[in-house]
């Protein structure tokens, strides 16, 4: 499945860059809200039925001069037309987020939010793991009432120009593990050096807010 998915976003590709005229000029950005709505034509009339999470990445057609304009989501290979307001140009080349060089065992770049009784903290931290990479993720939800759950998983993958594409879920040590049916994506923030995002959420050093550039945050 994972092979058929990637497959399918170099045809995609292929295909989007062969429709772009001789002139056009292909550029990068992040989507800038989620839930962006994916129309099936320049016109903006008519919904897809589709929706662009924040924070993915699209290619699209620069010199279009209309308020809707086709993208590509780099990874997935998912295209459409969306509100050209709701696309964050790149300002930092295409490079995928922060690969650390060994082992890590603390989330790095965090994403903080408030629930009911109390605040959740989810993270992720990224190191070279032979030609990919490893991933930890933690999720941990502290209440009010003192009582704390964290939740901890593992994953390897591939690094790609933008992102990074985890295909399997594993054990610490593990260098083979359960295949995920739906390979998890994680965006670099291309557009303000922020952080990075994945499933629509943004996910920063220390979970601050707002804009910084993170290279040599390591």
């Amino acid at each position: 499945m994972m092979k058929s998915l990637i497959a399918a976003a170099a045809v995609a590709a292929g295909i989007f860059t062969q429709a772009c005229t001789a002139d056009a000029k292909p550029v990068y950005g992040n989507i800038g809200y989620d839930g962006a709505i994916i129309y099936t034509d320049v016109s903006g009339k008519t919904k897809s039925g589709d929706k662009l999470l924040y924070g993915e990445i699209v290619e699209y057609d620069d010199n279009a001069k209309t308020p809707f304009v086709k993208v590509r989501n780099i990874a997935t290979g998912k295209e459409g037309y969306v509100d050209t307001l709701a696309i964050n140009e790149a300002q930092y080349p295409l490079e995928a987020p922060e690969v650390m060089a060994s082992a890590q065992s603390e989330c790095l770049l965090l994403n903080i939010e408030t629930v009911q009784g109390g605040e959740t903290t989810s993270g992720w931290v990224f190191w070279k793991h032979g030609n990919g990479v490893k991933a930890l993720n933690s999720v941990t939800t502290a209440y009010n009432n003192g009582r704390m759950y964290t939740n901890e998983n593992y994953y390897i993958g591939e690094i790609h120009h933008g992102y990074i594409l985890l295909t399997e879920q594993v054990g610490y040590d593990a260098d083979k593990g359960e295949r995920l049916e739906t390979p998890i994506v994680v965006y670099e923030d291309i557009a303000s050096r922020a952080g990075i995002f994945e499933s629509g959420k943004c996910y920063t050093p220390g979970g601050a807010l707002g804009g910084f550039d993170t290279d040599g945050w390591e």
